[in-house]
């Protein structure tokens, strides 16, 4: 019963993770696309093991929900890995987090059928995921990276803080920046990134420099290490 409701919802949410453009660390650039796309070129060939392997390894820690609800998938009908419906529910618990109507539901199916010792396990699994592979976990890593990318404007790479050399930007365009535009993105994208985990905690986080990241970190992991 349950593997055929998984089935039967699995296309729709095909197209509707396609539809989306970033996930919460970075925007999704073009070798990323080229990793989804192979993913599901195996995955439609039934070479489920290599499916399994890229959904598993490298789509789903850069917060691709889509790849984190295949691997619940894969899991309960057990493609590419031994059937597994403890392990499925912990993903689709995960996947579930960004929101997606039909994933919910069927994460709501799959834990209620799970007995106690089932759930406590669950739960578990699903903790240290959540830890790793949580929007809000892969924001605050990012968090981390934008702080240091702004630790640098006093470096080498701006001698003497000037904000009229040129910086160049290849990880995204290639194109020459001068520095205060530089920097001024990467703000921008802090910010941001501040505001996302505020909404998503209710964590006040009125200045970063004055709060501190340590203070953020902590609090942040608190809220990770609970059940909701």
């Amino acid at each position: 019963m349950f593997l055929l409701v998984f089935l039967t919802c699995l296309q729709p949410f095909v197209c509707a993770a396609q539809e989306s453009s970033s996930f919460p660390g970075a925007q999704i650039d073009t070798k990323t696309l080229r990793v989804q796309e192979r993913a599901d070129e195996f995955y439609a060939r039934t070479d489920y093991e290599r499916a399994f392997h890229i959904y598993r390894n490298e789509l789903a820690p850069i917060g691709d929900k889509y790849a984190q609800y295949m691997v619940g998938f894969m899991y309960l009908a057990g493609q590419g890995v031994p059937e597994d419906r403890v392990a499925a529910s912990a993903w689709y618990r995960l996947a579930a987090e960004g929101g997606a109507k039909k994933v919910v539901r069927i994460r709501d199916g799959l834990v209620k059928a799970l007995d106690a010792e089932q759930k406590t396990r669950s739960d578990r699994m699903f903790l240290e995921l959540r830890r790793k592979y949580a929007d809000l976990a892969l924001l605050l890593d990012a968090v981390r990276a934008d702080q240091q990318l702004l630790q640098e404007r006093t470096g080498s790479r701006l001698a003497s803080g000037s904000s009229a050399m040129l910086v160049v930007d290849l990880d995204h365009t290639g194109s020459m920046q001068s520095g205060a535009q530089y920097y001024g993105e990467i703000e921008q994208r802090l910010q941001d990134r501040l505001e996302s985990i505020a909404a998503q905690t209710r964590i006040e986080i009125i200045d970063i420099n004055k709060m501190g990241f340590s203070t953020l970190e902590s609090k942040v992991e608190q809220h990770l290490n609970e059940l909701e």
